[in-house]
């Protein structure tokens, strides 16, 4: 869904940059691709070092690039959030500015403003005016739609109470334990929950997480732990039940020699068709309550689920985040792994540049990651 942008002054387009983001930015550079008078959402990126100039060009070059990836897009807006006062001279990272300008310049990119928000107020880098006031955001989405905080808000994990996630850990443990013949009836449940695990992530997708639904939060631990039924899960909430059930045989298959089919692979590759960001954004609900309430021992599977599904969404600092808490506790985790290389080599999901239908808000650091985003997070 793309946006149409109504601000006649830069002051009115600054106050409608966080609800592209969904967030209020910080120590960040933001660049907001536009195809005529409409924008697609926005990247993020966190700022360099001020001062270290060696990388610039082709930070620069990688940023343009990927703008450029936005199908249709012809101009682009830059904005840098800075802790340091923007009414000075020179300006904060005008030497980034520059090399951002000049790339953007040779791909032919109309350049619609550029600007600088800091403690002080807010300044351009196109005059040699001095700080202006502060604007303040514009009302967009109502109180469904708050704005973070900042871009990290969203990577933390939701506070479920203490005897929920005793709970939830002591079921989880008991599943992981095998033995039957103790099981409780909550543990009893989620193992019958698991008799058919695409129903179970199904049935998780298709409302928003009940953190006293332990037997199936325990089972989704359970699941979230094993490779096989995590990617069948994730490919699921990618795409759909049917092909949750295809990929579930196709993984059976491969056990005994059978190649992955290859649209299923594409998924998880971020190569497939366009995700339903509805679905993504629940079965990222999902892995993080479970995580929360996971003893750290079993956290490493929805982490990493977290973060495959974060960067899905196009949140690459949300992503990485999970990733590198899930390696912290396995060290050797696998798709915690891929999920890291692919925020440090800057990569999203190809659907995350095309324009139909919206990838949900997103962050990420920048010479490491990128995010996009638009309204409605």
């Amino acid at each position: 869904m793309s946006t149409i942008i109504r601000a006649a002054t830069s002051a009115e387009f600054l106050s409608l940059v966080p609800h592209l983001l969904g967030c209020t930015p910080v120590r960040s550079l933001v660049l907001v691709p536009f195809v005529g008078s409409r924008t697609l959402g926005a990247l993020r990126a966190d700022l360099p070092v001020e001062g270290d100039t060696d990388d610039l060009d082709r930070i620069a070059s990688t940023l343009i690039g990927l703008v450029c990836k936005v199908s249709h897009v012809d101009a682009l807006a830059v904005v840098v959030y800075t802790d340091d006062p923007v009414g000075t001279t020179p300006r904060p990272h005008a030497a980034l500015i520059d090399a951002l300008l000049s790339r953007a310049d040779i791909c032919g990119l109309e350049l619609r403003d550029a600007l600088a928000v800091g403690p002080d107020g807010w300044t351009s880098y196109l005059d040699d005016a001095g700080a202006r006031p502060h604007a303040e955001p514009a009302p967009v989405g109502g109180p469904d739609h708050p704005l973070d905080a900042d871009q990290f808000v969203r990577a933390e994990l939701p506070e479920l109470g203490l005897l929920r996630t005793e709970h939830l850990a002591r079921v989880g443990l008991e599943l992981e334990n095998g033995l039957a013949d103790t099981w409780s009836a909550s543990a009893a449940t989620a193992a019958l929950h698991l008799s058919d695990p695409c129903v179970l992530f199904e049935d998780l997708v298709d409302a928003e997480p009940d953190p006293d639904d332990v037997p199936r939060l325990a089972g989704m631990l359970w699941a979230l732990q094993r490779p096989a039924l995590r990617d069948v899960a994730l490919t699921q909430w990618a795409t759909d039940l049917p092909t949750g059930d295809r990929a579930l045989d196709a993984q059976l298959a491969f056990l005994d020699g059978d190649p992955i089919d290859e649209d299923l692979a594409e998924t998880l590759l971020g190569e497939g068709e366009v995700p339903d960001v509805r679905r993504l954004t629940r079965g990222l609900d999902v892995c993080r309550h479970v995580a929360a309430a996971a003893p750290p021992a079993l956290r490493p599977g929805p982490l990493a689920a977290a973060a495959w599904l974060s960067w899905a969404l196009g949140r690459s600092t949300h992503a990485g985040t999970y990733a590198a808490h899930a390696r912290a506790i396995d060290d050797e985790h696998g798709l915690a792994g891929i999920v890291l290389a692919l925020v440090a080599g800057q990569r999203l999901p190809e659907w995350a540049f095309r324009r139909e239908p919206p990838v949900a808000a997103a962050t990420s650091p920048a010479g490491t990651g990128w995010s996009r985003g638009y309204p409605g997070r």
